[in-house]
């Protein structure tokens, strides 16, 4: 069995999903937690330059039918990407459907922590469908995205896997966020003052990084003071690339073509969180909630930025590291050196 149909098995049996409420599929498995059909499957795989095959697996929740993006309900879809935990609104076109998303790559080497990350995402997109799925049906003149498995119906009751974000992420994200300053400037010092980053810097509860893009540079930066609404404490992401659209409407629509891209088909990074358009910028953001820190994890999420940023920096700008002449004068955290 290869590293993603392992890791399909471990979520299988770590989110105890029930025979009656689940339906096999070639690549993982199809289930209903609770009203909202969610899909667990391994969906591409590609060889790294090391020989090591990675395994995109999808975890995607059903959350709206019968959708048509006017205008008007393209002014209420950031609702729901400015607020994005570990997963992202994918708009079908054709299907007039809206899903909550989320794709990761996982290999040998990393699927022990990886796997776990991939659960809470899944646990987060069944509260989050469970939780806004009737006001945005309200909201955007669509249908609630409801179903059950074949032969059984809707679920009479949810199961116990839906208080999950009450009774444990909530709760541990009452408490001081678990990622400290210390890991903060020691992630800093050991890899943000060298290729791929122009620069980084630790400040308190948090570090930011610069990246090349074109003859500027992206910023990622990494918050511990910055608790979800919904998740407490934690860890929060945003990642901005400066790009005009003409209208917030169609910046909108450009961060929706993002999220197919980096949700359903192929990642960038660790593709848990959404694009947002705000402010003539494209914006990456995730939220890790403290049940879901490891001691030394910090690195690999800054890495997993950084190939966001060289791959943001090819589609939005046309601009690869490796052809990049940049000079620390263009960059906001540049200037900010000189003064």
């Amino acid at each position: 069995m290869n590293t993603g149909m392992k890791t399909i098995e471990w979520l299988f049996s770590k989110l105890q999903v029930d025979d009656k409420w689940s339906v096999r599929t070639p690549n993982g498995f199809r289930w209903w937690a609770d009203r909202n059909e969610q899909t667990v499957e391994v969906v591409g795989q590609e060889t790294g330059p090391d020989g090591e095959i990675g395994y995109a697996v999808s975890v995607r929740t059903e959350l709206l039918r019968s959708l048509h993006l006017g205008d008007g309900e393209l002014r209420v879809i950031p609702i729901l990407m400015g607020f994005a935990s570990m997963a992202g609104p994918v708009y079908d076109q054709e299907a007039k459907t809206l899903n909550l998303c989320s794709l990761v790559r996982v290999h040998k080497a990393i699927s022990k922590w990886m796997n776990p990350l991939i659960s809470v995402a899944a646990v987060l997109q069944i509260g989050e469908a469970r939780i806004m799925g009737s006001l945005l049906a309200k909201m955007l003149n669509a249908e609630e995205a409801l179903s059950g498995p074949p032969h059984h119906g809707l679920r009479p009751e949810p199961d116990e896997l839906v208080e999950i974000i009450a009774t444990l992420i909530a709760p541990m994200g009452a408490q001081p966020s678990r990622w400290s300053p210390a890991e903060f400037q020691d992630a800093v010092d050991r890899f943000m003052n060298q290729p791929p980053a122009l620069l980084g810097l630790a400040g308190g509860p948090g570090f930011t990084a610069e990246f090349p893009y074109g003859d500027h540079s992206s910023l990622c930066r990494a918050m511990a003071d910055q608790p979800h609404p919904r998740y407490g404490n934690g860890l929060f992401l945003l990642q901005s690339f400066p790009v005009k659209a003409t209208s917030d409407t169609d910046g909108v629509k450009l961060a929706l073509s993002m999220n197919k891209i980096e949700l359903t088909e192929r990642p960038a990074g660790y593709g848990f969180g959404s694009y947002a358009y705000k402010d003539s910028a494209l914006h990456f953001t995730s939220f890790f909630p403290n049940a879901i820190y490891r001691p030394g994890m910090l690195p690999n999420i800054y890495f997993s930025c950084a190939q966001r940023a060289r791959e943001m920096s090819v589609r939005l700008v046309g601009s690869d590291w490796a052809s990049t002449s940049f000079t620390l004068r263009h960059s906001p955290l540049g200037r900010m050196m000189e003064r």
